[in-house]
């Protein structure tokens, strides 16, 4: 089935300056002040609620030996946030007792799968727990004093922690700072207060954090305190990520580059390694240095032999093979999930039992897949028994497709009575619900939903004819890599009615499923085809000459043993027509020359 392409402008903003319309297309109304940042640009903490009370309860527990718990949440977000606190705090008090308390269960959160928190006076829980009121109940009342440094919103109160959080203060406007980010303010209060200067010393975890956690770039504060971060990487396991990135990132340390190759590798490791894995990898990020015999394998140059690694290369490795491992088993697995699917689901919400498919840590990775082939918001569920109520229930991972008309997947799944909850961010978070509440579920998303309509429309920067094509534009384009990331999408440029010749089209792959062409000194190419892109269709089933196409893409500036080219990555294209060559006359002459 081909599906013919949908693309319109993002607006009609009328500037010669193509950076500021590029950037106005994306919701930023003030180009120039975004493009100069400054300090200025930041909130002050003190506009956190209760941000000095948990200070004064911090300050009380150094000032008492206590020993404090940390629990380093199972993501990026959640290993900065308890790494920046771990650093910090030892770093004021060397001395200082800290308690790591890590989750027996792949994909926990907060205070839930902790075997045990004794011995602990302070618990500080960075990225999660402000909705886990039973629990901090508990602790409570055996005597542990508990602060939470969060940024996802509150379901009800919890009277139980001092609870930092900023969707819970409204003098906090920036509602896009992830977890990390309110533990950097609250460790600026603690440096006004105490006397220090260090919080500064952890804005790159800041930064890689806000990236992994995909907080909106937009906001001017959460793009200022990331690109200071980036500026200056002091951690060790990231410095050695970045090493092992080094080909693909081409030494290029900016949003989209720790995107793409970083936060990665990270995330691959959280979800399909081994307990052992995840604390030393945890063990990286609070610098714990630390050697280790490796073997490496022997090549055509040199033979096998026993190195020393250090544990950031050592963790940097096992993300790597972690993230190749979660790749084959992605690939494998969502191919089952797209089978038991089908070609045309017709339900406007994607609900899938993957219990037989999927273990708990791949949900979400795979969920991201199906929402992207089927153009529509997708729930994979996994079925447990849920001791506490003796019924089985669904578990899993709810995400949303870019451009979505659906402004927050999240709160519709809440707004469904049929589901125990929904947690995380608007078009990334996890689900439970009982298993018969599931066909009812999918009815009042297809009665709510009925008039919507997912037909993906690429928003582009411009609509050029062929005949209009523009080198220095496209260009220009190439230029905003940095500006790239959450809510800033990379430039998209649509061209219309290229005719293309199958004589100037050249084959690519090793699986012959990629092709390119050339309009004047742009090179066009379109990487690992679909069984259903119309071009290869052409090239493969028809003999046609001649094809006229709509491309939808972006520029960027290929470089190969020093040699740069200009090149337009095809995102989608359509073929429009073809036609024969003018055989009649051929064959005429072949005729007379008998």
């Amino acid at each position: 089935m081909v599906i013919k392409i949908k693309f319109k402008l993002f607006s009609n903003y009328k500037n010669d300056n193509i950076k500021e319309k590029f950037l106005y297309d994306r919701g930023i109304t003030d180009p120039k002040k975004y493009l100069n940042l400054s300090k200025d640009d930041e909130i002050p903490y003190i506009n956190l609620d209760n941000i000095n009370d948990a200070v004064n309860i911090l300050e009380k527990h150094i000032s008492l030996n206590s020993t404090i718990g940390l629990i380093p949440d199972s993501d990026v977000d959640g290993y900065c946030s308890s790494a920046i606190l771990y650093l910090y705090i030892k770093k004021i008090k060397p001395d200082c007792n800290i308690n790591i308390l890590y989750h027996t269960k792949t994909k926990s959160h907060g205070l839930a799968d902790i075997e045990s928190f004794d011995g602990i006076n302070l618990l500080i829980v960075a990225d999660a727990g402000t909705n886990d009121i039973e629990e901090c109940k508990k602790l409570k009342e055996i005597g542990i004093d508990i602060i939470i440094l969060d940024h996802h919103e509150k379901s009800k109160d919890n009277p139980y922690a001092v609870i930092v959080n900023n969707q819970c203060s409204v003098k906090y406007y920036n509602k896009q700072l992830c977890g990390a980010g309110i533990v950097y303010k609250f460790l600026q209060a603690v440096d006004d207060m105490l006397w220090y200067e260090y919080a500064d010393d952890f804005l790159d975890l800041v930064a890689f954090a806000n990236i992994s956690d995909v907080m909106d770039m937009r906001s001017y504060e959460t793009k200022y305190l990331t690109e200071k971060g980036l500026c200056k990487i002091n951690n060790k396991f990231l410095q050695a990520l970045i090493n092992s990135q080094q080909y693909s990132m081409n030494g290029k340390i900016n949003i989209h580059n720790v995107q793409w190759y970083l936060t990665p590798l990270v995330n691959a490791l959280l979800r399909v390694g081994s307990p052992e894995e995840k604390e030393l990898m945890f063990k990286a990020f609070i610098e714990q240095d630390a050697w280790f015999e490796y073997k490496k394998r022997a090549t055509k140059d040199k033979p096998a032999e026993v190195i020393q690694e250090s544990i950031y290369d050592r963790a940097a490795r096992l993300a790597k093979n972690a993230k190749a491992r979660q790749d084959k088993s992605r690939e494998k697995s969502v191919q089952m999930i797209f089978d038991q699917i089908g070609e045309n689901p017709t339900d406007k919400v994607i609900m899938c039992d993957v219990s037989e498919i999927l273990d708990g840590g791949m949900t979400g990775v795979c969920a991201i897949k199906v929402a992207e082939k089927y153009n529509r918001p997708c729930l994979l569920l996994k079925k447990y028994y849920d001791y506490k109520t003796n019924t089985l229930v669904f578990g899993g991972s709810g995400r949303n497709i870019n451009h979505s008309p659906i402004e927050s997947f999240r709160d519709l799944v809440e707004s469904n009575n049929q589901f125990n909850f929904a947690q995380g961010h608007k078009s990334a978070f996890g689900i439970e619900i009982p298993v018969n509440n599931v066909e009812k579920a999918k009815e009042i998303f297809n009665d709510e939903l009925k008039d919507e309509d997912f037909t993906k429309v690429y928003l582009c920067d411009f609509i050029i004819p062929e005949y209009d094509v523009n080198e220095s534009i496209i260009y220009e384009m190439t230029k905003f890599t940095d500006l790239i990331g959450q809510g800033i999408e990379e430039p998209m440029i649509a061209i219309t009615d290229i005719e293309v010749n199958r004589d100037d089209i050249t084959i690519q792959g090793k699986n012959e499923d990629s092709y390119c062409f050339k309009i004047g000194e742009i090179k066009f190419v379109q990487f690992k085809c679909k069984d259903d892109n119309s071009v290869m269709d052409w090239l493969k089933n028809s003999f046609d000459n001649v094809a006229k196409i709509n491309i939808v893409g972006n520029p960027c500036i290929s470089e190969y043993q020093g040699i740069k080219t200009l090149q337009f990555i095809i995102d989608d294209v359509d073929v429009l027509s073809t036609s024969f060559e003018d055989i009649e006359d051929n064959d005429e002459d072949e005729d007379e020359s008998w």
